[in-house]
C-alpha cells in the first residue's frame, strides 16, 4: 500500500496544482482500497448494496488509470465526486425501506474530497446537494424503515460498523493529507519569504552603494565644473576687452547652472529627481547676486511642481539662466522685478511663465545667441514659446513636456 501512496511525478500547473494532484492521488488509492474490502464483504454476504460499491470501485479505479496516464487531477476530481454523489443519490433513493445513515458518512467524505481538490465552490455546491438528498430522506423516506430497526440482523450491524469504521478512516485520512499539504505549502512558504528577504536586502545593499557611488559622482562633476569656473574667472581677469569679459562671464553663468544641478543632486537622498522650487530659487538667487551689485533687484520664483528629472532639469535650466541673464543685462538700469511660476498642465506637459518689469535698454535681435540657446533648449524639451515685449517689461509663455517621463 505504501509504494501505491507514492506520487507520480507530475509536471503540471504550480505548487498548489501539483499539492492538490498527490492528494487525489493519494485520496483515490486510499479510496479505492476501502471500496475494494467493502465489495468484498457484501458480495460474500450477499447484500443488495454491492452493486452499488462495484460502480463506485469501477469508477474510481478507472480514474486512477486516467490520472496516471495524465498526470492531471481535475478531471478525476470532478468524476469521482459527481460519480460518487450520483450513486449515493440512487442508492437513497431508490433502496428506500433501508436505513441510509452510514451514507450520510460517505457523503461527508464526498464533500471534503471535493472542496479540498477542487475548491471551496464546489465543496458547498457537494454539501448542498447532500444536504437536500437527506432532507428529503428523513421527510419522504424514514418512516419507511421503522420496521427495519426493529429487526436488523448481526450481519447488517456488522456491514454497517464496518462501513462506519471505514468511512471514518477514510475522513481521517482525508483531513490528515490536508494537514500535510498545509505544512509543506506553509514549509514553501516560509523558505520563500526567506529566500525573498535575502534578496531584498542584497538588493537594498546594492541600492545603497550605488547611492553612494553616483553621490561621489555628482560631488566630483561639480568639483570639476567648480575648477573650470574658477579658471574662466582667473582668465576672465585677464582680459582687456569689455566684450570679451562678457562673453566669459556668459559660459561661466551657464557652467554655474549645471553644476548646481549636481551640488542639488548629492545633497538630496533621491538621485532621480531634484526638488524644483529649492532649485529654481537658489539659481536665480546666485544669478541676482552674481551679475548685479544692486539690491533693489527682487525676485518670485513660484511652482506647483514638486520634483522634477534630471534630463528635464538641465535643458530647463539653461533657458532660465538666459533668461535671468538678459533681463540683468539688457532692462535693469535702477532695478526692477522678476516673476517665474511653472505649473502642471497635466499629459506630461507644464507651462513655464517668466516675466521682467524693466525697460529693455537695447531691442534684442532674434538672432541674439540668448535667444538662439532658449529655442534650442526649448526643442530638446519638446515645447515652444511666445515672447513679447512692452513698457511693461518682457513676458514669456513656455509651453514644455517632461522628457524624464
Amino acid at each position: 500500500m505504501i509504494k501505491y501512496l507514492k506520487v507520480p511525478k507530475s509536471d503540471h500547473g504550480d505548487f498548489y496544482d501539483k499539492a492538490r494532484y498527490a492528494l487525489t492521488w493519494r485520496l483515490s488509492i486510499m479510496f479505492t482500497s476501502v471500496i475494494a474490502a467493502l465489495s468484498t464483504i457484501t458480495f460474500l454476504a450477499n447484500d443488495r448494496f454491492y452493486p452499488y460499491y462495484l460502480g463506485v470501485l469501477t469508477l474510481v479505479v478507472l480514474s486512477i488509470a486516467y490520472m496516471y496516464k495524465t498526470r492531471t487531477y481535475k478531471l478525476v476530481s470532478y468524476t469521482i465526486s459527481i460519480g460518487s454523489t450520483l450513486i449515493l443519490i440512487f442508492s437513497v433513493v431508490f433502496i428506500n425501506d433501508a436505513l441510509h445513515t452510514i451514507e450520510s458518512l460517505w457523503m461527508i467524505v464526498v464533500v471534503l474530497f471535493a472542496y479540498f481538490t477542487l475548491g471551496k465552490t464546489w465543496g458547498i455546491v457537494f454539501l448542498t446537494v447532500n444536504v437536500l438528498l437527506y432532507f428529503f430522506y428523513f421527510n419522504f423516506l424514514f418512516e419507511n424503515t421503522k420496521e427495519l430497526r426493529l429487526n436488523l440482523t448481526s450481519l447488517h450491524v456488522f456491514i454497517m460498523s464496518v462501513e462506519f469504521a471505514f468511512s471514518m478512516f477514510l475522513i481521517a485520512f482525508i483531513m490528515f493529507q490536508f494537514s500535510l499539504v498545509n505544512s509543506y505549502a506553509e514549509k514553501h512558504k516560509k523558505k520563500a519569504f526567506d529566500a525573498l528577504k535575502k534578496e531584498k536586502n542584497v538588493v537594498e545593499e546594492q541600492n545603497e552603494e550605488k547611492t553612494v557611488l553616483l553621490q561621489e559622482i555628482h560631488h566630483r562633476v561639480k568639483n570639476n565644473l567648480q575648477v573650470i569656473i574658477s579658471l574662466l574667472r582667473i582668465q576672465s581677469n585677464e582680459l582687456k576687452k569689455p566684450d570679451l569679459k562678457k562673453s566669459f562671464d556668459e559660459a561661466i553663468n551657464r557652467i554655474m547652472a549645471m553644476s548646481l544641478i549636481h551640488k542639488k543632486m548629492y545633497e538630496k537622498e533621491s538621485l532621480v529627481n531634484i526638488d524644483i522650487m529649492d532649485y529654481l530659487t537658489t539659481l536665480v538667487e546666485d544669478l541676482v547676486v552674481t551679475n548685479t551689485t544692486k539690491n533693489d533687484v527682487v525676485y518670485e520664483v513660484k511652482a506647483d511642481i514638486e520634483r522634477i528629472g534630471s534630463k528635464t532639469i538641465v535643458p530647463l535650466a539653461l533657458i532660465i539662466n538666459e533668461l535671468v541673464s538678459n533681463s540683468l543685462k539688457h532692462a535693469f538700469e535702477e532695478g526692477g522685478k522678476i516673476q517665474l511660476e511653472i505649473k502642471n498642465k497635466g499629459n506630461e506637459f507644464f507651462e513655464m511663465t517668466y516675466c521682467d518689469s524693466g525697460e529693455w535698454k537695447q531691442k534684442s535681435k532674434n538672432s541674439s545667441l540668448g535667444l538662439q540657446l532658449i529655442e534650442v533648449f526649448t526643442d530638446q524639451l519638446d515645447g515652444s514659446f511666445e515672447r513679447t515685449v512692452s513698457e511693461k517689461g518682457t513676458h514669456y509663455i513656455f509651453q514644455l513636456k517632461s522628457v524624464d517621463q
